[in-house]
């Protein structure tokens, strides 16, 4: 049969499953390539962009996961379909694969014949589309108790980035302390306090389609890797608004690195055209970057952190929201985080 129906890649780390599979497609009309280490696909996805329409990967690889390929393929190849298959049926693996943007989510044991329906479904040949959503919602309702479920399961991806790197482990922790502690300062209470936090929570994930290269990357980045830092807000809305639960979210995500005087990114706003909520993001993020020791710097002290609060006021700042900042930081000194001090529980939740 003329190999004409659509283009798969299908990644797993099983070679009998990838050749079970590739047959199948195969005989089907599927033009198809597997891949059994995980590390050589991110490459081949940003070699040939538009060669595969539809991308079937498992979720626990070694190396790169399921979940961060699914990642970059949506962010490098948005047209691509991506199909997860995995062993794990909780239900946290549904949210994620839901967040990031997956087309469909099969678990393991699986039929071939079955898995080939859902590729033509991905392809269009058919009607009714995905049943991922359903599942999910099934899997999810809204309630607080879901939507504390639904954090905790994408706060776990943020942590799987963040722990890439040892400078930047806890660090949407500690922003997220920062950010409620100034957002209790400035008046906020109830529904946006919540906002507050979970925005700083998951304020990072979109870093989880950043090559690992450049996250940890100790030298100046090139032009190139800066583009890549420079998309992981709008990555991480768009991640956050695949699911109701966390829609309200999304822009305060997209919006956290842009600047009072529209020197920012993704979009350029200015002034109090940027979030509220992400202004407030925007001072608590630098407080703890300027605090904590990274890879390309040392830590700052508190006065010299305090100080570039104040210089940036009204340019990179919020001028109230400097100025709330930093009367908190000088009236709670026993609450900021510095190198060698444990964010204990209490602090975090103080």
């Amino acid at each position: 049969m003329e190999p004409t129906a659509g283009h798969v890649l299908v990644v797993d780390d099983e070679p009998v499953l990838c050749e079970l599979v590739k047959q199948e497609l195969v005989a089907q009309g599927f033009d198809c390539r597997v891949a059994t280490d995980s590390r050589r696909v991110r490459s081949l996805l940003d070699a040939t962009p538009r060669a595969f329409d539809v991308l079937i990967v498992d979720v626990c690889m070694p190396h790169l996961s399921g979940l961060e390929l699914l990642a970059h393929a949506k962010s490098h190849m948005p047209e691509c379909k991506v199909i997860l298959i995995s062993g794990n049926s909780r239900r946290e693996f549904v949210a994620q694969a839901l967040l990031l943007g997956a087309y469909d989510y099969v678990e393991k044991p699986f039929d071939a014949g079955e898995l080939v329906e859902i590729v033509r479904r991905a392809r269009g040949e058919e009607n009714g589309g995905s049943g991922l959503y359903d599942r999910a919602a099934e899997a999810m309702t809204l309630s607080a108790q879901a939507r504390h479920a639904s954090l905790d399961s994408v706060s776990a991806l943020v942590r799987a980035v963040e722990a890439k790197d040892p400078y930047t482990r806890r660090h949407s922790e500690q922003v997220a302390h920062y950010a409620v502690n100034i957002a209790k300062a400035m008046g906020l209470s109830g529904r946006r306090l919540e906002s507050v936090r979970v925005a700083a929570l998951l304020h990072d994930i979109g870093k989880i389609g950043v090559p690992d290269r450049i996250l940890t990357k100790a030298g100046p980045l090139t032009s190139d890797e800066f583009q890549f830092i420079r998309h992981h807000p709008a990555l991480g809305s768009d991640i956050l608004s695949n699911i109701t639960l966390f829609g309200g979210e999304a822009s305060l995500v997209r919006h956290h690195h842009e600047r009072w005087d529209g020197q920012g990114y993704p979009d350029g706003l200015a002034g109090e055209d940027i979030p509220f909520i992400s202004r407030i993001i925007q001072v608590a993020d630098c407080i703890d970057a300027m605090l904590m020791e990274r890879i390309y710097k040392k830590s700052y002290s508190v006065g010299k952190m305090l100080a570039e609060l104040i210089r940036c006021s009204g340019t990179q700042f919020d001028p109230k929201v400097a100025s709330v900042s930093i009367q908190w930081c000088r009236a709670n000194r026993e609450k900021l985080i510095l190198p060698g001090k444990i964010a204990t529980a209490e602090i975090l939740s103080a």
